[in-house]
């Protein structure tokens, strides 16, 4: 193949040689040979063959020009043959300039040439043709180089149409060109130039024929160099594009550049700031100039390569240096280049193409001498001049200096490098991750020319220029109705911006750099940003780049204060430049944003506060649980970042210089360098003492720029900026809307000055970043960057730097209360010795004070500013008290009510409390603010309705002396007076609060100041006035229709129950209303069954417990008493609470004829509010249904309905309060019972019987041998039976026992029996009270007819009253107190001709009442024969009972009584007694069967027994009491002390009494007995409730065990009350607990004085009582605060959704035991149960009569049941002889089986003694039982029982015991 391709060539080679060879052949073969061989052996071919090859071009060209000239006649076309011969003549044209460089450089055919090159360049030809003229001959130019002659240079200036020669040098040449002609006739003449190829028609002249024409010349500048195949190829296509460009700098450049400045020089640059100017007019030379610009930008602009390999850039340089694996082995000299004399060898440039190695010969020749660096830089200047109708060539430039300055590049440009001189300098000043690249690859290395170091300006040259130049986009001046333009200046500002910030953040400048931006941006914002702003801010630059200008500048303030010395001078000028411009408002905004950034620096470095991590909120509870997960991945926090914080991730290398191995670079979540100065303390103090020199080696390590992410990806071909944010108008790469970095380089974290001194750059020292005193300089500076705040002219401004002032007040604060706290909570750090400078702000407050009323808002603010600073600035820092006042004085008593309303709002009853020297001054001004704010009719938020109540309740709880003092008057004037009658003022504005407060909240606290107000004046009995009218006030608040308010009125009144027997006394007629009120709010709030819910159900039960305590305060005396008062006078108030509790109960709460309705609302009361500001309006919902609700009401009711009937008058018995249920069980003092608990054995005794009374009340009846007393106890010196019954009740409110008795004798008949006693002993063989009951057998029934009731014989006159002064035995006493009333009251009759004492008409006919009468006697004397006939049958004898004498143990009874025994006359009956009760009580008729029945004796019955006897039968509390010492803020100390103040502890007495814990029985919260958690506790009770209190200091707390058990049981009580002698206020963080849902603490204040607090979680609802920032004196404070913590108890109780009271739980223990116990059994067995508990032999012998078969008692058979039934009721056992019809009257009647002895006997016990008090020793138990005797009737106990007790299924306990002695 070779050898014929060899063959080929040389015949072509003689073909082209032979010249009688046609054209088209030799052509044909010349293509033919250059098509096939390389290029050097092309290159051969023609320097071998020249000449014969130029006659082929001459031919072809002069051939092809005649025949496209024949065109000239109309009629020719050209041919598509004749443009092919143009386009084979300009190939081999092409050619022989490539290939034969040597020789055109020679001049070898230069006429000729030329005058070819002039023919295709004519301005007639097509336009493609010049264009492609002007690619051949800027070959043949550079070929010529500096042999060309003149005219050649005057060709090449007329390039480009429009621009023409001025350069002196060029001269007209006298013939444009010679040719040898054809024909040898002719001389030798100039030809004429002729266009060749005119353009068509088709096409179309551009509009900007210069600008296309220069486009081609510099496109064809650089690709022609590498076309040129020199012998040394390197060398001459340097210097053949050096010489193009020197010939384009001459003829072309002053006509592009007419400003071209040649002073510009990046070596020594001209900084001198830009200025307004005017738009260019725009002209074809401007469009040529932006190319120019695009085109040097475009070949001096590369990018890094992407990971995919392609390009960021358009033009991509020839090779890029990857780096190298070990950074540290770079030379100190790689980042050197090449020279233009350097040399490449052929086969290194055929490693790249030709278009990268242009590129790179044109980045070579252009960095390769300082004019031309020079000449780069001035256009870019030139591209900042440009009208923004060219905006692409800005941004290219833009994107250039972008790239250079962010290290988004390959290899730095040369000019980048620092100067030899400066190489120490240079390697300082590369960011940390660059590493320059090399500019070539390892074969320049040491081909270094002197010339390329010489060219090296510096990085901050570099710098300046760019900023200075920059500068010029923001500075023409657009007409802004050119919104285009407009948008297009904007675009290119934020780019501009955003390489400022870029460089800010992330370059390390120099000094001159720094104050070089730093008056860069001061003329930018000074003249862009206009003194006053537009209105339109959006259509001028300026509006849209306020904030952005405005960021960067403050931001670079910053930055160059913490890196360089900045000049006074220059601080001057900013601060001028900032005052001037205060009337934008994105200034203000800015300084605010830039501000709050350094107030989190100055927390961080001065006083050792993260604001993003603050203390407080790690100890807080959720904080501790959100650490659980997060710390143990968790990094330091640094300040966050600014510019694209996501695409800057830098290297993180370990520095063996670094102590502990600490990182250079910390790689943050923000994605940015972590300094090291920013570290822990420990470090950084480490970091000082290291050697200069070490840090110095490590500052020098470079990185690869290829490690190091670019920050904008942005491509060549983006017109755009990205999107402005929202807020600022800067792209997301901006620092907008996110906080300074304010990190320190790496480097300088260790730096000392020369005196040894650790201060910052700022202060005269030298080390950089973040310092204390740094801190606090640029703080305090930038905080008075703006001058006077008052002195701002636009008064929204004005507000808005005040609204963030106080925003900044609120961070210090912030900071103030996280100082000393302690981290581990186990011990409190020293107390700070810095502190906040809360007070620098004030002199701005007081100065806004003076502006005039336009600025209101910011005046405002100030007032709120002062308030705030005074409540929480240190006591040495008030030394501006006295303005202070003024300043309150005068807006108190402002005309306008805002500045009333913000003092109020921010002053708070926390100005009392702190007890300020001369507060007492504005006491009247404050009475007068709060009575303006409350008179207002106003309900929105910034009305303090609820502040100003507090204040006037602060008031109302100080000293009485305080009204002797001398306050401000009330005016605008300073004026003295006395005012005595203060505390009249402030209760009558109470009053008139809690009366008319439309506002929910501020009533609430008004009513309980209402009662601390009562409460205070019955305490010191000092009953002010106004008593009456405020209890009136909280007696109407009872029937409010908000729930919330009502309970509220109900807790005060549960407060003042403490004196409610005083309130009586005092005040009887209140005392009364309290009661009537009390049960009409319960009518008013009783819930219907489908309405009833959480909130009804916590108000009900909240008014019937008030009810009941103030029941058992008032007691039975009072309660007895006939009213005076109200609508029911006639009636006693506790017939009133029975009648109210029975309708509850029964749910007739409707019954309008109760007198118990809703007393009317007079004219001065609104029961209803109209803005509910409550947080927590409701309890949160539970699952209960409302029926659950309503039915926990009802039960309620119950309770207290038992709890009265027991308790009242009763409590506390001897025992004391801590028990009320009683300790007695069923085998207590029984014989042969020893058991130490219920057992089974109750079961088996013959003595005891449980009952079912009604589904609310088991009963139990034992029979017991009389208990000797010591002493004889309360029945000493009277005769009683032998025996004894006890009778045990179980029922809603608890277990209660009583102990009764028959009684024989009283006291008067001992003395007349005595004598008669004496001596002999009476006959006993039969007794005639027991023989007469064998003659007269009716009276085992009925008794004697004698005995029956019978009407009076004589009236008293109808006018009389009777009494016992006018009783007569024939008198009827009711008969005639019915005749009275009938005849002084006629309204009372039923009809006006019947008196009220005679008996009504019967309800049936005459005939058949006298039919029923008949048939009742009829059977009565069927009955009596009955009797008669029976009467001496064996089995119906009753046992004899013995009549005893008044002495008891006397022997002759005894004996008498055990002769009988022997004799059989006597069968005694162990239940006997009982039985005897059990009818008396009138339980065995029918009308008591539904309800009454026994109980199955059944272990489980026991286990419920038990259970039920466990269950408390009273509310119980538990509150934490902890005490703080001084200077305690943790939880270690706090609960390791064993004591506290004398104060505290007299509290603690007065809080409750001190019980002992191993002998207490009531309620024991979870302390233990044995004293692990200490010996004694305070403890409180009444009959509703007990209250323990987990006093710390009573527990012992010397080991960390000790605290630890401690810390449990404080820890799990939900009411914490602590007393806090320390300087700060305590926190509920201190002692962390899931509990503590409400926080009560006391502050001791001096003078008997105390500040108490309340702090509630959101759920509890508002409970009273107490308020926020009271202030107590010392003799309320324990009355108080106990009231408040039981029902701030009661109130969290009613968020816990399944939380149930002790009565739902003994209620649910009763219904288990009646329905699942309950005996079901006929009424015989029923009967013989009563009559023998357990079943026995047939107690009637063998003879017993039959009479019917009911029962199935074992053991007893049908005769033993039947007769025992005939016995207890005789009217159903007589079968065939009652008419059906008459049964429901015959039921009735009750039967009995006692004689008439007994009967006479039972009716002495209406006049039986009573035994109050008594405790009774029992056997076998005397260590742990006891008896508790009652005065009150069993019989009475028992029918209320089972009148109002009936209508449920669940009851809960109770605790007493009775004893009656019949």
């Amino acid at each position: 193949m070779f050898s014929k391709k060899i063959t080929d060539v040389k015949k072509s080679t003689t073909k082209i040689q032979d010249s009688k060879k046609d054209l088209a052949t030799r052509t044909k073969h010349l293509r033919n040979i250059l098509d096939t061989v390389d290029i050097a052996e092309a290159k051969g071919f023609c320097e071998a063959n020249f000449s014969h090859i130029y006659h082929i071009l001459y031919d072809t060209f002069i051939q092809a020009e005649n025949n496209l000239r024949q065109r000239e006649l109309s009629f020719h076309l050209v041919h598509k043959a004749h443009k092919e011969e143009l386009e084979c003549a300009l190939w081999i044209l092409e050619q022989v300039l490539a290939l034969l460089p040597e020789l055109i450089h020679k001049r070898w055919q230069m006429h000729s040439l030329g005058h070819i090159l002039t023919k295709l360049l004519h301005h007639g030809n097509s336009i493609k043709l010049r264009r492609q003229a002007i690619k051949y001959f800027l070959m043949w130019y550079q070929a010529l180089n500096d042999n060309a002659p003149e005219y050649v240079h005057k060709m090449y200036a007329s390039l480009v149409p429009g621009f023409i020669v001025t350069c002196s040098n060029a001269k007209q040449s006298t013939t444009s060109s010679v040719f040898h002609d054809t024909s040898l006739q002719n001389p030798v003449t100039a030809i004429e130039s002729l266009p060749i190829l005119p353009p068509s028609a088709a096409e179309r002249i551009p509009d900007q024929p210069s600008r296309v024409y220069l486009e081609t010349l510099l496109e064809h500048t650089v690709s022609t160099v590498v076309r040129l195949e020199w012998q040394d190829k390197v060398s001459h296509h340097h210097r053949c594009f050096h010489f193009l460009l020197e010939m384009f700098k001459l003829y072309y450049l002053p006509k592009i550049c007419p400003k071209f400045c040649c002073e510009t020089s990046l070596y020594n640059p001209n900084l001198d700031l830009p200025l307004l100017r005017k738009p260019e007019a725009d002209s074809e030379f401007v469009t040529c100039r932006v190319s120019l610009i695009k085109w040097v930008a475009n070949y001096m602009h590369q990018t890094k390569r992407n990971a995919d390999g392609g390009s960021n850039s358009v033009n991509t340089p020839t090779t890029v240096n990857q780096g190298s694996q070990h950074d540290d082995d770079i030379h100190q000299d790689s980042s050197t280049h090449t020279s233009l004399d350097s040399t490449i060898s052929i086969q290194a440039s055929k490693t790249t193409s030709d278009e990268e190695l242009a590129t790179q010969i044109v980045r070579d020749v252009l960095c390769s001498s300082r004019d031309n660096v020079n000449f780069i830089h001035e256009l870019y200047r030139q591209a900042f001049l440009l009208n923004f109708a060219h905006a692409v060539a800005i941004r290219k430039t833009i994107t250039v200096y972008k790239d250079i300055i962010q290290m988004n590049l390959p290899e730095l440009p040369p000019y980048v490098l620092e100067p030899i001189e400066d190489t120490g300098r240079a390697q300082d000043e590369v960011p940390e991750g660059f590493r320059p690249g090399r500019l070539r690859n390892d074969s320049y290395l040491g081909a270094i020319h002197k010339e390329n170091l010489l060219v090296r300006a510096g990085l901050q040259n570099l710098l300046q220029i760019f900023m200075t130049h920059a500068a010029n986009v923001f500075l023409l001046e657009v007409n802004p109705h050119f919104t285009t333009l407009l948008e297009e200046q904007t675009d290119a500002c934020k780019r501009v911006l955003n390489i400022y910030r870029y460089m800010v953040m992330h370059t390390r400048m120099d000094n001159g750099t720094w104050e070089q931006l730093l008056l860069v941006l001061l003329q930018i914002t000074s003249l862009v940003l206009g003194e006053n702003p537009p209105k339109k801010k959006a259509h001028t630059l300026g509006g849209k780049l306020a904030p952005a200008i405005f960021q960067t500048l403050i931001v670079t303030w910053i930055k160059a204060n913490l890196n360089v010395t900045i000049s006074r001078e220059l601080w001057d000028r900013f601060l001028h430049v900032l005052v001037m411009l205060t009337s934008w408002e994105e200034l203000i905004k800015e300084w605010a944003k830039t501000l709050e950034t350094l107030t989190r620096v100055l927390a961080r470095h001065v006083y050792n506060i993260d604001l993003t991590d603050l203390p407080l909120d790690r100890l807080s509870e959720q904080k501790v649980k959100k650490s659980r997960v997060k710390d143990s991945g968790k990094q330091e926090l640094n300040t966050p970042c600014t510019i694209n914080e996501s695409t800057h991730l830098p290297i993180s290398k370990q520095s063996s210089n670094l102590p502990d191995g600490a990182p250079i670079l910390k790689q943050m979540r923000s994605g940015l360098f972590r300094s090291y100065s920013e570290t822990n303390l420990a470090v950084k103090r480490r970091s000082i003492s290291k050697p200069l020199p070490e840090l110095k080696a490590r500052q020098r390590r470079s990185h690869s720029l290829d490690n190091i992410r670019p920050l904008d990806n942005e491509s060549t071909d983006r017109t755009r900026s990205p999107s402005p944010a929202p807020s600022s108008g800067i792209e997301s790469t901006s620092i907008k809307d996110s906080p300074i970095q304010l990190e320190v380089i790496a480097a300088d974290a260790g730096i000392q000055d020369s005196s040894g001194e650790y201060r910052g750059v700022v202060c005269g020292g030298s080390v950089r970043g973040w310092l204390p005193d740094v801190a606090v300089i640029l703080w305090r500076r930038m905080l008075g960057s703006l001058g006077d705040i008052n002195l701002i002219s636009d008064p929204k401004l004005h507000a808005q730097v005040f609204e963030y002032l106080v925003k900044l007040t609120d961070t210090l604060i912030k900071i103030k209360l996280n100082q000393g706290v302690s981290a581990d909570n186990q011990s409190t750090p020293q107390p700070p010795d810095l502190v906040p400078p809360l007070t620098l702000i004030l002199p701005w407050c007081f100065g806004a004070l003076s502006l005039p009323d336009t600025f209101e808002s910011g005046k405002l603010s100030a007032l709120q500013l002062l308030c705030t600073v005074t409540l929480n600035c240190e006591p040495q820092h008030r030394g501006y008290l006295p303005h202070f006042y003024r300043a309150l004085h005068l807006a108190l008593n402002s005309t306008s009510k805002a500045p009333v309303y913000t003092v109020l709002k921010y002053l708070g009853p926390r100005f009392l409390s702190l007890q300020l020297p001369g507060f007492s001054l504005l006491l009247l001004d404050l009475i007068h603010a709060c009575n303006v704010v409350l008179s207002s009719t106003h309900l929105t938020k910034a009305v303090p309705r609820s502040e100003a109540v507090s204040i006037l309740g602060g008031l109302l709880s100080l000293p009485d002396d305080f009204t002797q003092l001398t306050v401000l008057e009330p005016t605008h004037n300073i004026q003295m007076v006395s005012c005595p009658d203060i505390k009249d003022h402030v209760v009558n504005i109470l009053l008139r609060t809690g009366r008319r407060e439309p506002a929910g909240m501020a009533r609430c606290i008004a009513l309980s100041a209402l009662g601390i107000f009562v409460y205070k004046e019955l305490t010191n009995q000092t009953l002010h006035p106004r008593v009456t009218d405020a209890m009136n006030v909280i007696l109407l608040a009872l029937k409010f229709n908000n729930k919330i308010i009502a309970q509220l009125a109900s807790n005060t009144l549960f407060l003042l129950c403490d004196y409610a027997p005083l309130l009586w006394a005092q005040y009887p007629r209140i005392a009364d209303s309290v009661i009537r009120t009390l049960c009409a709010a319960l009518f008013l709030h009783a819930p219907l069954d489908s309405t009833a819910g959480e909130s009804d159900k916590a108000l009900g039960t909240a008014l019937l417990l008030c009810l009941g305590e103030w029941c058992l305060k008032l007691g039975p005396t009072r309660l007895l008493e006939i009213s005076e008062y109200g609508e029911k006078r006639a009636t006693c108030l506790l017939l009133l609470i029975f009648n109210v509790l029975h309708k509850l109960i029964t749910g007739n709460t409707s019954d309008e004829e109760s007198g118990l309705s809703q007393p009317s609302v007079n004219d001065d009361f609104d029961p209803n509010i109209l803005l509910d500001n409550f947080e927590k309006s409701s309890p949160n919902a539970s699952p209960t249904k409302s029926q659950q609700c309503h039915q926990a009401i009802v039960l309620c009711a119950k309770t207290i309905l038992t709890h009265i009937v027991t308790h009242l008058g009763h409590f506390p018995m001897a025992i004391g309060a801590a028990r009320l249920s009683s300790l007695v069980v069923e085998h207590d003092d029984v014989p042969n019972l020893t058991s130490d608990e219920l057992s089974a054995s109750i079961f088996t005794a013959p003595n005891i019987q449980l009952f079912m009374l009604n589904p609310n009340v088991i009963a139990s009846l034992v029979e017991l041998p009389a208990l000797e007393l010591p002493g004889g106890g309360i029945t000493a010196g009277l005769s009683t039976a032998k025996r004894q019954v006890r009778v045990l009740l179980r029922d809603l409110s608890g277990k209660a026992c009583w102990d009764a008795s028959i009684l024989y004798r009283s006291p008067d008949n001992d003395k007349n029996d005595h004598n008669r006693d004496n001596g002999a002993l009476p006959k006993m063989d039969v007794p005639k009270w027991i023989t007469s009951c064998y003659s007269q057998p009716e009276s085992l029934l009925v008794g004697n007819q004698t005995h029956l009731p019978q009407r009076a014989m004589r009236h008293r006159s109808p006018s009389v009253l009777p009494d016992t002064t006018n009783s007569a035995a024939d008198l009827d006493q009711l008969d005639d107190l019915l005749q009275y009333l009938g005849h002084i009251s006629p309204e009372c009759l039923e009809s006006f001709d019947r008196k009220l004492n005679e008996p009504s008409l019967s309800p049936v006919s005459y005939d058949l009442e006298q039919e029923a009468i008949a048939s009742v006697i009829s059977e009565r004397n069927m009955e009596v024969e009955y009797n008669r006939q029976s009467q001496f049958l064996e089995g119906m004898m009753a046992q004899p009972v013995i009549r005893p004498s008044s002495q008891l143990s006397s022997s002759s009874e005894n004996n008498v009584y055990n002769q009988m025994r022997l004799t059989g006359d006597i069968d005694e009956t162990k239940f006997q007694q009982c039985r005897l009760l059990f009818s008396q009580l009138g339980l065995t008729g029918w009308e008591h069967r539904k309800d009454l029945h026994l109980l199955s004796k059944t272990d489980r019955l026991l286990r419920e027994l038990r259970n039920l006897d466990t269950q408390p039968c009273r509310e119980t509390h538990k509150v934490a009491v902890i005490y703080v010492a001084p200077g305690q803020e943790d939880k270690n100390s706090i609960l390791s002390n064993q004591g506290g103040s004398a104060a505290y502890e007299q509290f603690l007495a007065s809080l409750a009494w001190e019980i002992e814990l191993e002998g207490h029985t009531g309620f024991l919260g979870g302390l233990p007995r044995q004293g692990s958690t200490g010996l004694t506790a305070p403890y409180t009770a009444t009959s509703f409730l007990e209250a323990i209190f987990h006093v710390a200091t009573r527990m012992p707390g010397d080991s960390p065990e000790a605290v630890l058990n401690k810390t449990r049981h404080l820890g799990n009580d939900e009411v914490h009350i602590v007393w806090s002698d320390h300087n700060r206020d305590y926190r509920r963080d201190i002692i962390p607990t899931e509990f503590c849902d409400v926080l009560i603490t006391i502050y001791p204040l001096g003078n008997c004085l105390y500040r108490v607090t309340i702090n509630c979680k959101p759920e509890v609802p508002y409970f009273g009582i107490l308020f926020d920032e009271l202030i107590i004196e010392s003799n309320m404070l324990a009355g108080l605060v106990k009231a408040a913590v039981i029902c701030a108890s009661r109130a969290k109780r009613t968020t816990l959704p399944f939380y149930q009271q002790y009565y739902e739980e003994r209620a649910r223990s009763l219904e288990t035991v009646v329905t699942k116990h309950k005996a079901t059994t006929t009424y015989e067995d029923f009967i013989a149960r009563v009559f023998s508990p357990v079943a026995s032999a047939n107690p009637f012998g063998s003879n017993s009569v039959v009479v019917g078969g009911y029962g199935d008692v074992p053991s007893s058979g049908n005769n033993s049941s039947m007769l025992a039934a005939a016995l207890l009721d005789s009217h159903s056992h007589k079968i065939g002889q009652r008419d059906q019809k008459f049964r429901a009257s015959d039921s009735s009647s009750k039967g009995v089986w006692f004689n008439n002895s007994d009967v006479s006997q039972n009716t002495e016990s209406s006049r039986g003694h009573y035994d109050k008090k008594r405790k009774t020793i029992p056997r076998q138990r005397v260590q742990r039982k006891f008896h508790e005797r009652s005065n009150k009737k069993l019989l009475n106990i028992v029918e209320i029982h089972c009148r109002y007790l009936n209508h449920t299924n669940s009851i809960p306990k109770r605790n007493k015991q009775l004893h009656i002695n019949p």
